[in-house]
């Protein structure tokens, strides 16, 4: 395998474009680490699933879009996991938390405020989301006990929650605090 024709054409790409492909990811990540991990990453992709590709004659501009591509991705996954780390500040083991009372104290506040923020919820909007959220239901099951389908108990979710976020986000709470409100609720 090492001598073979391809992975010499592999190899040789691999060392004229790595640090160029690296420079170019942390144009987008801002971290070189992370940009290197793009890099590699694309280069094993390449090997392992299209490596009659290495001998094209614009595999230069296919590497570049892929580096762009999986740096979006890996910036999208960083926001996502930013924003769903927003909020469990407050969710801290209660025992351990010197703060324990405020936040005990605080608690019957941000259920009052969820029910109201799924009180103001359209009527189709809330009999899905309490379905899926409250119930613990998945797309499929409340599609078939609301007569609708998979996709539009999808739409309804994706709507409901974007106006929950801007109902809580008028009052400082993330997004989060309606994710984790029925893991907080008493048993």
């Amino acid at each position: 395998m090492l001598k073979t024709p391809s992975y010499r054409a592999y190899k040789e790409l691999f060392y004229s474009q790595y640090s160029d492909l690296c420079n170019y990811a942390y144009s987008y990540l801002k971290d070189d680490a992370a940009a290197e991990d793009v890099v590699q990453e694309t280069f094993i992709k390449l090997w392992e699933k299209h490596p009659e590709m290495i001998d094209m004659p614009n595999i230069k501009a296919y590497l570049y879009r892929a580096v762009r591509n999986n740096s979006i991705s890996v910036l999208r996954k960083q926001t996502t996991e930013d924003n769903g780390n927003k909020g469990f500040e407050w969710v801290q083991d209660l025992s351990e938390d010197p703060e324990a009372k405020e936040i005990a104290e605080a608690k019957p506040h941000y259920d009052k405020l969820i029910y109201e923020a799924i009180a103001q919820l359209p009527p189709q909007c809330r009999e899905v989301f309490t379905c899926c959220r409250v119930q613990g239901m998945t797309h499929q099951q409340a599609a078939t006990k609301l007569g609708l389908s998979p996709k539009t108990v999808e739409n309804y979710m994706g709507r409901a929650l974007k106006l929950l976020r801007k109902y809580l986000q008028q009052y400082g709470l993330p997004i989060c605090v309606i994710l984790l409100w029925k893991i907080l609720q008493p048993l």
